[in-house]
């Protein structure tokens, strides 16, 4: 009796943890509060991994799926946005859809809609035809509210892949790029696809927007509210969304608004980023790399000069004690000064603070009556070639002055530690590049009337500083961050 007892409880046992098997996989935890509307949300990390379920009239299929976002800010916001839009697209398996890069006054940060019409509003085959119509009163009109007229010739767009090689993230990782050349429509009015089908399968999303998860996928929703700067949209929800043919993003330009999957890929994605893909320029744009040689040679060549930027408005805005620059400019440039010596390579900072050494050609020209700076900058190039390879050659770019030796009553300071500074103003009036943009290439006449002189100017002097021996910016910006990733053994040949 006994042992049919135990056989019978062990039975049981049997019994019972089969059925706790089979039915475990049926049974889910209670779903945290998101931003997404709860037909849209993932609650374990095993349910990532899963299929998304397709929300009705919207079928998963094998055809391939897209996506694109609204660029804003300047170069470096926009490539910040592009380098997020390769990791979601490595992560979802999506072809992404680039904007181009868009050159000229940037705009900020707007609400979905507004980036949208702010976006659209920059396409200048609409632009010119409104711009030469005797009457602009028509629904179009909103465009040059947007972009006036009167500086229509202010900015232009370029493709990325005339500013990088794209070709590696097809070959490396996979990553498709369609690049939007032509036109400005988006979503069902995609511009950059000839095919229709996607029109049907189109969602918004974009999480500093919609509190409802960053999306318009449920207007009728009302999920609680949050903080603007608590919103974003997590992995397992960007997954859920696989069952959309076309994915159209806001703004892109802050990482941790829209989380992909952390995977060994990822990794590897995220250390290329940084180190060799996307990272150095190697422009296409008829002009510029010849341009930016010149001014290299000029310099001394390649890693033989440093980069220093001044970004002289966001300096007085933090400074705070007068928004003009005539008013206190030597006492802001002794602050640059002093944040100079305290910043750039150590042994740069030894090199300039120590007399010229004599004889030299450089000692001569500083010790004279009068100095002709055309040959100050053959000297400094020989002083620095023959005499001390760490004394500091400058290449200068500034935001509010557009011949700093002309105004020695604000860059005075500046020169006195650091003679040997030049400018691409310099080279122009010397001769060792052209004063006029060569735009007699057919790239050029997609928007002949730009003004490219100064347009391309910021990836001109952005080029020489990927080239440079370092690279220093007053007050830092973003673009500091990207400078960082530059390949050290170009930066210090």
């Amino acid at each position: 009796m006994p042992r049919a007892t135990r056989l019978l409880s062990y039975l049981g046992v049997v019994a019972g943890l089969s059925i706790l098997l089979l039915t475990l996989p049926y049974v889910r935890q209670t779903s945290p509060s998101s931003f997404l509307p709860s037909s849209l949300q993932y609650t374990t990390p095993q349910e990532q991994e899963q299929p998304a379920k397709p929300r009705p009239g919207h079928i998963i299929s094998s055809a391939e799926k897209y996506f694109s976002w609204f660029p804003h800010g300047d170069f470096a916001e926009q490539h910040e946005a592009f380098r997020n839009a390769i990791r979601i697209a490595y992560d979802t398996n999506r072809t992404l859809i680039a904007p181009q890069l868009r050159l000229g006054k940037p705009y900020d940060w707007l609400p979905f809609h507004d980036l949208a019409r702010r976006y659209e509003a920059q396409d200048k085959t609409f632009l010119r035809s409104l711009c030469s119509s005797a009457a602009q009163l028509t629904e179009e009109s909103w465009r040059t509210e947007l972009e006036p007229c009167a500086t229509i010739n202010d900015f232009t767009e370029v493709p990325w892949s005339s500013v990088f090689d794209l070709k590696p993230l097809q070959t490396q990782f996979g990553i498709r790029i369609i690049e939007r050349v032509h036109g400005h429509g988006w979503g069902e009015n995609e511009s950059a696809l000839l095919s229709s089908n996607i029109r049907e399968s189109v969602i918004i999303v974009d999480p500093m927007t919609f509190p409802t998860n960053g999306s318009e996928i449920d207007p009728n929703a009302e999920p609680a509210e949050a903080p603007p700067l608590k919103r974003y949209l997590r992995a397992p929800q960007l997954k859920e969304l696989d069952g959309f043919g076309y994915i159209q993003f806001g703004a892109l330009s802050s990482a941790g608004r829209i989380r992909t999957r952390n995977t060994a890929g990822q990794s590897a994605l995220h250390r290329a980023l940084t180190r060799s893909v996307f990272v150095t320029p190697q422009p296409t744009i008829p002009g510029l790399s010849a341009v930016a040689k010149q001014i290299m040679h000029a310099l001394g060549g390649l890693g033989r000069y440093s980069s220093l930027h001044l970004n002289l408005a966001q300096f007085m805005a933090l400074d705070g004690r007068s928004d003009r620059l005539e008013d206190n400019g030597q006492e802001l440039m002794d602050a640059v000064v002093l944040e100079v010596f305290g910043d750039i390579p150590i042994n740069q900072a030894v090199a300039a603070a120590m007399p010229i050494l004599q004889p030299s050609r450089l000692a001569e020209i500083m010790n004279g009556p009068q100095q002709d700076r055309r040959q100050l900058l053959d000297a400094c190039v020989e002083y620095r070639r023959e005499v001390d390879s760490r004394y500091p050659v400058y290449y200068l770019v500034n935001d509010l002055v557009l011949d700093p030796k002309a105004r020695p009553d604000i860059f005075g300071p500046l020169m006195q530690f650091f003679p040997c500074v030049f400018t691409r103003r310099d080279m122009a009036d010397w001769h060792i590049i052209d004063s006029h943009w060569p735009t007699d290439d057919p790239f050029y006449d997609r928007d002949p009337d730009a003004d490219y002189n100064t347009l391309l100017t910021p990836l001109l002097d952005m080029t020489l500083a990927t080239r440079a021996y370092s690279f220093f910016e007053i007050p830092q910006t973003m673009l500091t961050r990207f400078m960082s990733w530059q390949p050290k053994p170009i930066r210090l040949a």
